[in-house]
């Protein structure tokens, strides 16, 4: 980029001295003082003032070469111009100069005409070559690379003779250009004798018709190789692991012609087998790779061998040999891989000595051999090796730790042989650090930088940690603007090596600050936008840690699908120009997709409660907008609908029928994100919901409007506020009449309005399937009638997770979850109305008034599903009292549910789980007690897939009950769903 640039500005001062030339003498022209500058791009007045402040010949200020050239070479680096030629003038006093900007042509459009109907010529597939290679708005100079791209395209569908012309067409206001490229296919080449030499293992017409290149058809290089791949992989699988087919070709008539020769060679049918000790079925073919590799040669063998030794030696057989053979007869190789472990040495004891300075307790949790376990060499090696670092990092940088190894004396038949590992420890003189000078440290206080030394006067002297900090230095100097500094350090070992006076001498070299922010790329995101992400500005030090900061926030704004910050000298070592680079992303987004749910639900048989599988089809469908504005602002739809079975629609008394599927159950959300809302680290949220759910005993319809602020506290802790307003309606009510809570009675409709605080700690190393880390969140919501709500209540909401990795084990991950969540309603008096919606008046002839405290439903906590308690179908967890006479859930003001769970890894993205859920529905929260628990137990399987952990869950009471005099529960709850459980 540079070299273009500077001949770009050494053709424009050429211009500029022909200029002068013609005007008045060289010599009057540089020295001279600048009267104006003007910007002109295609004829006009550029418009942009921002170009005006990359000039570095100001009006006033004499004129000189460095200057004309810096200035070009800052409006070339922005990529917004082809070329950029100064012109000069003379004007009354001094100089006229005039700044000639060529804009770049981006190709927004690209034709592809000429030949693109002849057959075997996909248009649409040469399209998706030149976007793979060039993207979606290449550069009309690289016209000829595309060109070139689709004449290897055709000659690989047999065009060999092809030829594509190009033509750019340049538009204006807005700067663009369209790229037809002209296919002129000629006569594609055919196929004329074709031949077999050799044995493919089948007869020759059928080795041709599978390869599709019988005389007359297309010749097509690249499917001729693809299917030449596919015979190979078919041999293979069949055993023959040494078959062979290449194809020969031969051009003729002007390359109208093709003859092709196969040359085939099947070759003998590999056999395997094992032979001495047996070796486990699950790890051979992982051991001995030739099927996955589809060769048998004698260096992947030997291979093998040594994998096998070196397998079994980890399970103590120290003596193995896994010696392997070849014979071949009859059409087939057969290879023996003669395995002789040997006896098993285990350890008998493990002894160090001499670790006068360090006791045993440092060290001994953290060795890998343990007594009773098999013996490895590999685990030995490992032990001396954390015992000598121990000891370096102790100060002892002579330490040896010398292992020797005994048998026990036993018979010499045995099948075991038990060793005493013996480990003596040679400790040598300790070196500790007397003292730590910073030398040569112009700019930088010497306090400054041993801040955060691990090297410390009293402290062992280690020499890595030298290194360390030498580098940590060196960075410190590189965040500061100094990239040249150089730090060497010294370790000053006195002569009995027991004390180092260390010394690190710095030489800083110049410091550099930023000249120009250049930004270029943007067409959408405005320069505001990117410039308040940041974190350098003209005149600032050019730091390192503020360039690697400003690259992760840009990356964080998503508006991008590349960023790129480039230093950019141009002579003088002190100042650097920065360009920013950006290549923006789609400004709309678009996802669509389907699945199907499966669950148990409740339904209504005889009155009573029970439950069967349900089905039920769903489908999504999002759009979302980012960079409105050209800011970081953005917009999204999201719409949800479930095909689910009409008699879902359940009324009390009357008998169910299969009324096939209708749409229940739909959400529609949109969402407006207004980041860093007033100037504030925090990002705001404007949302509106419309949906309607099917419920166990209720289903409901809402209508929501809310708004957030959140904000980031550090990069694991977030909090947020939200207000939101929303009116529910309750319809299709399955409790019986008699168990209907006043509030639901009274308020079928109900406006809610209420603020609510949150607070998240997530260091998890996965939101969707973590193997470590923990979550844990807070959530309190208050709701009252001096805001706008019809009903008031408090609720709180408290989750903790915990996810570990199993030591020792195959990334087998225990997962935990605590939930608690609390409720109180407010209380509330409420006149009577008869269904008429007249008072309903006492023996007095006044309204009775009732109070209401309850919690209208769709505030009350329900459990029992495939993310709570696992043995129950969904919301069906509950206590007596928050369970109504038939059956149906009633939901309470209280809810704790604890899981854990093991998560073992199998095959290919297939793994199974184990679990344990307790929990429970309370109607009160005075209410909670752990003897009131219902526990489940479980298994389930999960599948990694590209959308995310298909998981089934099967789980079993430990304890049923007959909620419902007559009627135990169901002994177990199937659940099929994506995503892990928490």
């Amino acid at each position: 980029m540079w070299r273009r640039a500077a001949c770009r500005v050494a053709a424009g001062g050429f211009v500029l001295f022909h200029a002068a030339v013609a005007h008045a003498d060289v010599a009057d022209f540089v020295g001279k003082p600048v009267q104006s500058i003007r910007l002109v791009m295609e004829g006009g007045e550029a418009s942009d003032a921002r170009l005006l402040q990359l000039i570095e010949t100001p009006v006033g200020q004499a004129l000189s070469m460095l200057a004309v050239r810096e200035s070009a070479a800052h409006l070339y680096s922005l990529g917004r111009f082809d070329d950029v030629v100064v012109h000069a003038d003379a004007a009354a006093g001094g100089v006229a100069l005039v700044f000639e900007l060529v804009p770049v042509h981006p190709v927004t459009r690209v034709v592809l005409g000429g030949s693109v109907d002849a057959p075997g010529i996909d248009a649409g597939q040469l399209r998706r070559a030149l976007t793979e290679r060039f993207g979606g708005s290449p550069l009309a100079t690289r016209a000829l690379d595309m060109v070139r791209l689709l004449e290897g395209q055709l000659r690989q569908r047999g065009y060999l003779r092809a030829s594509v012309a190009s033509r750019v067409e340049l538009e204006h206001a807005p700067h663009r250009a369209t790229l037809t490229l002209t296919i002129a296919a000629g006569e594609r080449t055919r196929v004329g004798t074709v031949e077999v030499i050799g044995s493919a293992g089948m007869a020759d017409r059928e080795l041709i018709d599978r390869i599709g290149v019988s005389p007359g058809s297309p010749y097509e290089a690249a499917a001729l190789d693809e299917r030449i791949e596919r015979y190979r992989d078919d041999r293979r699988q069949r055993g023959y692991l040494e078959a062979r087919l290449t194809a020969s070709v031969r051009l003729a008539d002007d390359d109208r012609v093709a003859h092709v020769a196969l040359n085939a060679a099947q070759g003998p049918r590999v056999r395997l087998e094992f032979a001495g000790d047996p070796l486990p079925d699950d790890r051979r073919d992982e051991l001995v790779p030739i099927a996955r590799e589809g060769s048998a040669d004698e260096d992947l063998l030997e291979d093998a061998s040594n994998a096998i030794e070196e397998y079994l030696r980890g399970q103590g057989y120290r003596d193995v040999s896994a010696a392997h053979t070849r014979a071949e007869s009859a059409g087939e190789l057969l290879i023996t891989f003669t395995v002789k472990r040997g006896p098993q040495y285990r350890v008998a004891g493990l002894e160090i000595s001499g670790n006068a300075s360090i006791p045993l307790a440092a060290f001994q949790p953290r060795l890998r051999l343990r007594e009773g376990q098999p013996f490895a060499s590999s685990l030995l090696e490992a032990d001396v090796a954390l015992i000598e670092d121990l000891y370096r990092r102790s100060g002892f940088a002579l330490a040896r730790a010398e292992p020797v190894i005994e048998p026990v004396p036993g018979p010499a038949d045995a099948t075991q042989v038990l060793v005493t590992v013996r480990m003596s420890v040679t400790e040598q003189a300790q070196t500790t650090v007397s003292s730590v000078r910073i030398e040569g440290n112009q700019s930088v206080p010497e306090a400054r930088l041993r801040d955060g030394l691990g090297l410390q006067p009293g402290r062992p002297f280690y020499v890595t940690q030298l290194a360390i900090d030498r580098d940590a230095i060196q960075l410190q100097y590189a965040n500061l603007g100094y990239p040249g500094a150089m730090i060497v350090g010294n370790p000053g070992l006195s002569t009995d090596e027991t004390q180092a006076d260390v010394v690190f001498t710095v030489s800083e070299g110049p410091r550099v600050f930023v000249d120009h922010v250049l930004i270029a790329g943007n067409t959408r995101t405005s320069t505001e936008t990117i410039e308040r992400e940041l974190q350098l500005k003209s005149g600032d030090p050019l730091g390192l840690e503020a360039v690697a900061e400003s690259q992760r926030r840009l990356a964080a704004l998503g508006l991008f699908r590349r960023t790129r910050i480039t230093e950019l000298g141009h002579g003088d070592e002190t100042t650097r120009d920065l360009l920013v680079a950006v290549e923006e992303a789609p400004a709309t987004t678009i996802g669509y997709g389907g699945g199907l749910e499966v669950r148990q639900r409740r339904t209504v048989e005889s009155g009573v409660a029970d439950e069967r599988l349900e089905l039920s089809p769903r489908a999504f469908f999002e759009i979302g907008r980012r960079n409105l504005f050209g800011k970081n602002r953005s917009v999204s739809l999201f719409t949800r609908v479930s095909l689910r079975p009409e008699d879902s629609v359940v009324v009390p008394g009357v008998p169910q029928t299969e009324a096939g599927y209708g749409f229940s159950e739909y959400r529609l959300l949109g969402t407006f994100r207004e980041p860093r809302v007033l100037g504030a680290e925090a990002d705001a949220f404007l949302t509106g919901t419309v949906e309607q759910q099917v419920r166990s005993s209720f289903n409901f319809a809402r209508r929501a409007f809310s708004t957030e602020v959140a904000r980031r506290l550090t990069p694991r802790v977030s909090a947020g506020g939200n207000y939101q307003i929303q009116r529910t309606e309750l319809f299709d009510e399955k409790i019986a009449p008699a168990d209907k809570l006043l509030v639901d009675r009274l308020f079928p409709q109900l406006r809610l309005s209420s603020f609510s605080f949150s607070i998240v700690r997530d260091t998890r190393d996965d939101a969707l399937n973590p193997g470590a880390g923990h979550y844990s969140s807070a959530n309190a919501q208050l709701a009252a009638r001096r805001i706008g709500s019809e009903v008031g209540l408090a609720k709180s909401y408290l989750t903790a997770q915990l996810f570990r990795r199993v030591p020792r084990t195959n990334d087998i991950i225990f997962a935990a979850s605590a939930r608690l969540g609390t409720a109180v309603g407010f209380p509330r008096d409420v006149a009577l109305v008869d269904d008429d919606g007249r008072a309903v008046r006492g023996p007095d002839g006044q309204p009775i008034v009732e109070t209401i405290k309850d919690l209208p439903a769709s505030e009350r906590f329900f459990a029992g599903g495939d993310t709570t308690v696992r043995g129950f179908a969904l919301d069906q967890l509950g206590t007596p009292r928050t369970i109504d006479q038939n059956g149906f859930p009633i939901g309470g003001n209280a809810v704790v549910i604890l899981n854990g769970e093991l998560r073992v890894p199998l095959f290919g993205g297939v793994g199974v789980v184990g679990f344990i859920d307790t929990g429970n529905v309370f109607a009160r929260t005075a209410d909670i007690g752990l003897g009131q628990l219902r526990s489940t137990v479980g298994f389930g399987v999960r599948y990694r897939s590209p959308v995310g952990p298909i998981r089934v869950d099967v789980g079993f009471k430990t304890r049923r009950q007959e909620l419902v005099a007559g009627t135990p529960e169901q002994r177990y709850a199937v659940h099929i769903s994506l995503g892990q459980a928490f």
